[in-house]
């Protein structure tokens, strides 16, 4: 079994694989699927604002609808305000949404299995987004970034060093800890990057393993397995969101608190 499982990581390589060289610079199959699904997103989107009503008579704007306000509830009892949880609404509903269509998207027939030529050799013309971890660590670095500038914006220089040296910073100890306090911060980039890629990877490896397995049936015993896979693809984007939202919640408190969701993140790691 494990050789068979080493067997089928190589069939579904760690890093995404480039399509065509622009400039020098090479264009991914992840890259490309990923602005397919962007270009997807915006268009459900827009078509389902276009049929938004009161009583909508479109499922589709009705789910949308449903979906907006239950991010947005989230985030008033992660922020405690309407005020602040609309200034960040965008950004987090943004994430969610396109990482759960990018999680989606990889369990789509002919994913992974349509080739195209690239330097005389054969490579899938599509992979997920977030199956390639320059994408994923391109995201995490964008939470933290936007929890840095949201920070220091919401509560200035001196309170936002506060976060991590208390008011005594000249104390050794408390030096100590406030270094220890900003390498937990950049450490988030590795724990939210790797947490949704290496799920996501494993579910590709797993499909292809039980495939192998199944033989000529391999189509029907893999069906349990995407009925799986979309169920932590709906996890995943949860997690991602959740803790994004915990981040910024405590980086631009006001009281001091800055522990306080600190059970929403851990609900949101066992999740």
């Amino acid at each position: 079994m494990t050789q068979l499982f080493a067997e089928a990581s190589v069939g579904v390589p760690l890093s995404a694989e480039p399509i065509v060289d622009i400039f020098g610079l090479h264009f991914t199959n992840s890259m490309l699927y990923g602005l397919i699904m962007s270009a997807v997103i915006v268009g459900l989107l827009g078509w389902a604002a276009s049929r938004s009503r009161v009583h909508p008579m479109s499922r589709l704007a009705f789910a949308a609808e449903q979906g907006v306000d239950w991010i947005f509830d989230m985030c008033v009892q992660n922020f405690g305000t309407r005020e602040k949880a609309a200034k960040f609404f965008p950004l987090l509903f943004t994430l969610f949404i396109f990482i759960l269509f990018a999680n989606l998207s990889s369990l789509i027939p002919g994913v992974g299995t349509v080739n195209v030529t690239h330097n005389g050799e054969q490579v899938p013309l599509l992979r997920a987004f977030t199956v390639d971890l320059n994408a994923t660590l391109a995201m995490a670095i964008l939470v933290n970034v936007t929890v840095q500038v949201a920070a220091f914006r919401e509560l200035g220089l001196k309170a936002h060093l506060k976060h991590y040296f208390t008011d005594k910073p000249w104390n050794p100890l408390n030096f100590v800890i406030g270094l220890i306090e900003i390498l937990s911060e950049l450490i988030r980039n590795i724990t939210l990057s790797m947490r949704l890629f290496g799920v996501m990877y494993a579910g590709e490896v797993l499909i292809h393993v039980i495939g192998i397995l199944g033989g000529n049936f391999g189509w029907l015993t893999q069906l349990p397995v995407y009925l799986l896979e979309m169920f932590f693809c709906l996890i995943q984007a949860y997690v991602f969101l959740m803790l994004s939202t915990v981040y910024l919640a405590m980086a631009t408190r006001h009281d001091g608190a800055e522990h306080a969701p600190e059970s929403a993140e851990s609900a949101a790691v066992v999740g």
